[in-house]
């Protein structure tokens, strides 16, 4: 099919040096078998022609890190019960998760149709795997996800969230291996499993024996975050698994200095770690473009939405990014735009020097279509109007005047 009048971003505007605005165009794009393969200025579409209106196109999101289990939203309202520490929440949470069961497959489907309306065609999604419940929660939203392929693709992260060391002793974390989830989670080895090395040799005995990648949840602060990262450092060298690591959280990278943030933002660069990042308000949140000027990669995610953790989250990485680019005071073209990186993984239509980079002919047919002018027009105004294209078909959204 041909889509016409679409907009397209063709490079940097600048004046006096500086970079002010965003050049487009319009063209016509032709999709095939889930594929890009015209490229054409506007008035080139061939017969019968979807009109976009002049909206943007972006690539699509990409959240890396969402919890589609355990959660409120998709039921009744219900904000946070105040607890006292991290060992108190989950002492509540193996109270209800059994209960929970019942409705987890509604609670997933109603999580997972309001993060691709807002345009992620990837989740990565993490899910208990516990002594309460085993692997449960596992096989129902596995479920799910498999019912939803018409409009995502994704990923599931065994998460030890009641402890790695104790999951693992139980045989929970060896099973969902064989059954082939696809990532191995861990979650603060000093804090919960209160044995860091100990932790960690599982962690990496695991993920090297069942050959899978690794996501380590690090909500340590200051010091004790930054000896465990750097332990993970030093495992990753040992067990030759560069690349292969990424840390969610991450919380103590909030606490160093810039300094000391740029030479473990190089340290990430050269063991492949990637980091998934929620940018908290609560707390120093991590300078995330300080680590993708470095090359490393790093996503802004959903994380938890309304769930016994919190109450809040809307679903929506571009809402994200907003909030993120307002932390760090990216308030110019340049800047705000260059987040989009954080929410794609790494994918944006112009490159730093403003070069147009995406879409290319050959390339999956996964567009964003917003009523903007730029991607930092649609970040900093947080767009609403989206129209999404996966592999090559709508599954969101219509085209408005």
């Amino acid at each position: 099919m041909w889509i016409k009048n679409v907009k397209l971003e063709k490079g940097f505007y600048k004046e006096q040096g500086l970079i002010t605005s965003t050049i487009t165009e319009l063209v016509d794009l032709y999709i095939e078998d889930g594929k890009i393969v015209k490229i054409e200025k506007s008035g080139k579409a061939e017969g019968k022609a979807l009109d976009a209106k002049g909206y943007l196109a972006l690539p699509t999101l990409k959240d890396n890190h969402v919890h589609l289990d355990k959660g409120h939203f998709g039921g009744p309202w219900k904000a946070v019960i105040p607890m006292n520490s991290v060992a108190e929440r989950i002492q509540e949470e193996e109270e209800f998760l059994e209960d929970f069961l019942e409705d987890t497959p509604k609670k997933a489907q109603a999580l997972i149709d309001l993060i691709t309306g807002f345009g992620a065609t990837y989740l990565q999604v993490q899910v208990n795997i516990d002594p309460v419940i085993g692997l449960e929660n596992y096989h129902l939203v596995r479920e799910v996800l498999e019912n939803n392929r018409h409009k995502l693709d994704f990923d599931m992260v065994a998460f030890p969230q009641h402890g790695n060391l104790k999951t693992y002793e139980e045989g929970f974390l060896v099973e969902a291996l064989k059954e082939g989830i696809e990532i191995l989670g861990g979650l603060d080895p000093g804090k919960i499993d209160k044995d860091i090395e100990k932790s960690l040799k599982v962690s990496f005995d695991l993920a090297k024996k069942y050959n899978r990648p690794l996501d380590f949840h690090l909500h340590s602060p200051g010091s004790l975050g930054i000896y465990e990262i750097e332990r993970i450092f030093k495992y990753i060298e040992n067990y030759n698994m560069k690349g292969r690591v990424s840390i969610s959280h991450g919380l103590s990278l909030g606490d160093i200095s810039f300094h000391e943030g740029q030479k473990m933002a190089r340290k990430f660069k050269e063991y492949g770690i990637s980091i998934n990042t929620t940018q908290p308000l609560e707390r120093p949140a991590l300078p995330f473009m300080l680590y993708i000027n470095e090359g490393v990669q790093v996503n802004v995610v959903n994380d938890n939405i309304n769930d016994h953790w919190s109450p809040f989250g809307t679903g929506d990485i571009i809402e994200k990014l907003n909030t993120a680019c307002q932390i760090h005071d990216f308030n110019d073209e340049y800047s705000i735009s260059r987040t989009l990186k954080a929410a794609t993984g790494g994918i944006t239509p112009l490159d730093d020097q403003g070069n147009q980079i995406w879409p290319k002919i050959g390339d999956s047919a996964d567009i964003l279509f917003v009523k903007g002018e730029s991607s930092a027009h649609v970040i900093a105004r947080r767009i609403p109007e989206r129209v999404v294209l996966f592999k090559g078909e709508f599954v969101k959204g219509e085209f408005e005047n």
